[in-house]
């Protein structure tokens, strides 16, 4: 959880092992950004600030539509099936939304439909069979990062945002069967602006509720 410490020998003993592979856990994840180092305190979960996930958004929108283009082209029927599996769990997730009483996600529904479309979003990276889009996208973590910050923070996934979004994934995934490389880029840049917009929205209306 962001703003959590991390613990070396706390963490060895729930997870069973030594000191030593904990630590270089720690630093491994402190050089790429998702821990922070407090002199004095200790280490600490990163929290991503509004800055930061704006800044990712728009390099998600760069590299994503551009695989989503070059997916259009290369993607297989084996791949198209997976992610078109992937969208059926996310309408079931869906459903649980628009069936609840108030009309949001609870964490557990949350961290169901975040999977999916981490897992939606970096199979349509690998169908681009550009290696090295695929390796900016993982070693900036811009995927990953976008999805973590919105975990403690189910309210922001309303029955309306689900049910859009998994509309727009059907129209994406047909574009991809038709092998439409620039409706297929317009739709992702779409998706991902839609997003960015709704997060960074809901954590500045948060930030006012609290001031």
């Amino acid at each position: 959880m962001p703003g959590k410490q991390l613990v070396n020998r706390t963490l060895a003993v729930e997870i069973g092992v030594s000191v030593i592979p904990v630590r270089e856990a720690i630093n491994r994840l402190s050089s790429e950004g998702l821990v922070e180092h407090v002199p004095g305190a200790g280490a600490y979960v990163r929290k991503t600030n509004r800055q930061d996930l704006n800044n990712i958004y728009v390099l998600r929108d760069a590299l994503e539509s551009c695989a989503a283009a070059e997916a259009a082209q290369y993607i297989t029927e084996d791949q198209l099936e997976e992610l078109e599996f992937i969208l059926d769990l996310a309408k079931q997730t869906a459903k649980q939304i628009r069936d609840s009483s108030n009309g949001y996600s609870n964490k557990r529904q949350m961290d169901r439909w975040l999977d999916c479309e981490q897992q939606f979003h970096e199979r349509l990276v690998e169908a681009s069979r550009n290696p090295l889009l695929a390796k900016v996208v993982k070693e900036n973590r811009a995927i990953a990062m976008v999805f973590a910050a919105q975990r403690y923070h189910p309210r922001i996934l309303t029955a309306k945002i689900a049910q859009e979004t998994c509309e727009s994934k059907a129209e994406l995934l047909q574009a991809l069967r038709d092998h439409a490389p620039e409706r297929a880029r317009q739709l992702m840049s779409f998706q991902i602006q839609r997003g960015r917009k709704t997060v960074i929205n809901f954590l500045n209306q948060q930030g006012h509720e609290r001031s």
